[in-house]
């Protein structure tokens, strides 16, 4: 074990006096490697180790780094001398109280007897700072905030609004497209996060949408909870389908609601104290002041929300639009309101055209979309919006279990041209024809796949679309190791009329929802309650008596690093008596140590102390 300090010494027992739930929260917190800890005092030294330190005080805003640097250049402060220390940043003693209570919780400082200290290695840590380019105490305290404000013109803001509701509208639809993408055909997750470039790059073909513009489509829509990784892939949740029925504004709000929640409480409060101002390169330089030792990974997250709120229009030209002043200063209910009004009307009728093509005048409901997208395919996605009707679409809405009848009932139910004659013969054909491919059960697990056209089954076994499948000839039929639905929904993309069928021949009915399934409540790393546990467990020692087994400890550590040990003993007569030893031994329950100030070595049986104490008196 590294050498350990007397504040290292009350450090190991602030760590232990903390319950489960507040160690447990520490240890994710720190950057801790659980095979060098077997105790409290080994954590107390990991805690103290340069990587750790470096790390958390990233995080960490200048307001409390300078409440740790006060702190760190005395031997002791009070909660009130600390206060008196950081008037710069006002006089706010319950703030400075939260701020020394995180710290301690963060086992950055000690708290004993109401005064606060720091253990040695954050003391080293921050002296080394100026070396680094990094604030001394005193620049910490006295460099002044950059003035980041800027006026704006109430002209400006009608403009802002305009433009900040129609990315808002585009970006909602763009998630939209990109949920009915990954429903019907996942991309692969990078392990870094994201998705790759040949899958972006294939999704804004599909979705219409600029190639630098998927990856924040993503981070939002995995943000909200509409899509999460199952096996290293992009797919839907559960919650997706639900949030596609809700109404354009109502689907805003969720994805800006999501995206608030999850900007970090500091630079929320930087945003939320700016909405009558640009952002921008002078946000960017508070951000740079507020976080001198995370400069980077804030910049970078702040950019990422900054591109973000862009997309969903909670900002325009980098100026918060109303809707989004809303959201960051009052309620998403106040923010859906003033967004709905500056959204387009929903329509719930359409022209269907004679040459099989289906306009929306507006942005069609959601409930009727989303029935239109399974009968037509999307060509142009906009304000008005253009669907078209093919044979190949009508063959994948059967195999989707839509009917002649439901089909034709839903068009002339829609349209304010009625169905023209040849979506009627397309419909009927469609219909005759559905089925010409048939997918059953081969085997114990295999598929196969019929058809009464020679021809077409031939199409199908030479389609290089299908060489995964290793389809085989086997007198009729074309044989797969792979599942029938596997190979049914292939052939359906492929846009072949393809149906499932029994053993009796029956056309079956097949839905199709590729959803991820997140896995329950273990998103963290296990590691941190491994390593709670194993602390808990070495407690008591070899003897089962975990108290006096952390004394023992303690005594071991004062003998190993020559430390004076005031203790505190009760007499057989009840009474409490203190001794400051140089302990030189602790065994068979019995501790020995030299009392210099009574110049004679003491015996003391371990059930005999109360409390043991490093200190400096000699």
């Amino acid at each position: 074990m590294a050498t350990i300090s007397d504040a290292a010494l009350l450090l190991a027992a602030q760590l232990r006096a903390l319950d489960d739930s507040h160690l447990l929260e520490l240890l994710r917190s720190r950057v801790v490697r659980a095979n060098s800890v077997s105790d409290f005092f080994d954590l107390a030294d990991a805690l103290q180790q340069t990587t750790s330190i470096e790390r958390v005080l990233r995080t960490l805003d200048r307001p409390t780094l300078a409440t740790l640097a006060v702190v760190a250049d005395t031997a002791s402060l009070t909660a009130n001398e600390v206060a008196a220390n950081l008037a710069h940043f006002g006089t706010d003693e319950i703030a400075v109280q939260r701020r020394l209570d995180r710290l301690v919780a963060l086992a950055l400082l000690i708290h004993r007897g109401g005064r606060y200290s720091a253990p040695d290695g954050v003391t080293d840590h921050l002296a080394g700072w100026p070396f680094d380019d990094l604030p001394t105490t005193g620049e910490l305290l006295d460099t002044p905030a950059p003035s980041t404000l800027t006026s704006v013109e109430p002209s400006q803001r009608e403009s802002t609004d305009s433009i900040a509701a129609e990315n808002a509208f585009s970006t909602t639809n763009e998630v939209t497209e990109l949920i009915t993408q990954l429903r019907s055909s996942p991309v692969r997750d990078l392990a870094r996060g994201g998705v790759s470039l040949p899958d972006s790059k294939r999704l804004a073909v599909a979705m219409s949408v600029p190639l630098d513009k998927i990856a924040g489509l993503v981070d939002i829509a995995e943000r909200a909870g509409l899509i999460a990784t199952t096996k290293a892939q992009w797919m839907p949740t559960p919650d997706a389908a639900q949030w596609m029925s809700l109404g354009a504004a109502e689907r805003w709000v969720h994805l800006a609601e999501a995206w608030h929640q999850g900007v970090p409480d500091n630079i929320r409060t930087i945003l939320a104290d700016r909405v009558q101002s640009f952002w921008g390169s002078g946000v960017e330089e508070y951000v740079r002041w507020l976080f001198p030792a995370g400069v980077d990974a804030m910049l970078e997250r702040f950019r990422r929300y900054a591109r973000d709120a862009r997309l969903l229009g909670v900002t325009a030209e980098q100026l918060p639009s109303s809707a989004g002043i809303a959201l960051l200063t009052r309620t998403p209910a106040e923010a859906a309101a003033v967004m709905a009004e500056l959204f387009p009307r929903e329509v719930h009728q359409v022209y269907v055209q004679p040459d099989l093509t289906v306009i929306s005048p507006g942005p069609l409901a959601p409930q009727l979309d989303a029935r239109l997208r399974v009968i037509a395919d999307v060509e142009t996605r906009a304000l008005a919006s253009t669907y078209r009707i093919s044979r190949s679409s009508l063959h994948h809405a059967m195999t989707l279990g839509e009917t002649l009848e439901g089909m034709r009932s839903f068009l002339a139910e829609i349209s304010l041209t009625g169905v023209p004659q040849p979506v009627e013969y397309l419909l009927s054909e469609a219909a005759a024809r559905h089925g010409l491919v048939r997918v059953g059960v081969h085997g114990t697990s295999g598929s196969y796949v019929s058809s009464p056209d020679s021809v077409m089954l031939q199409s199908i076994a030479l389609d290089p679309n299908f060489g995964p499948f290793g389809l085989k000839r086997d007198g009729a039929q074309l044989v797969s190791r792979f599942g029938v639905e596997q190979l049914l929904w292939a052939l359906s993309d492929a846009r072949y009329p393809v149906a499932a069928e029994d053993s009796e021949g029956t056309i079956l009915s097949l839905r199709r929802e590729q959803v991820s399934s997140p896995a329950p409540e273990e998103a963290h790393d296990a590691a941190p309650e491994q390593l709670l546990t194993k602390l808990r467990n070495g407690q008591a020692g070899g003897t089962g008596d975990e108290d006096q087994a952390w004394l023992s400890r303690q005594i071991e550590v004062a003998i190993r690093n020559k430390l004076l040990l005031r203790v505190t003993v009760r007499m057989p007569d009840k009474r409490e008596v203190q001794y400051t030893l140089e302990p030189s031994s602790v065994a068979a329950g019995r501790m020995r140590g030299l009392d210099r100030a009574a110049d004679i070595e003491r015996t003391l049986p371990l059930t005999s102390i109360l409390e043991v104490e490093a200190t400096t008196d000699r």
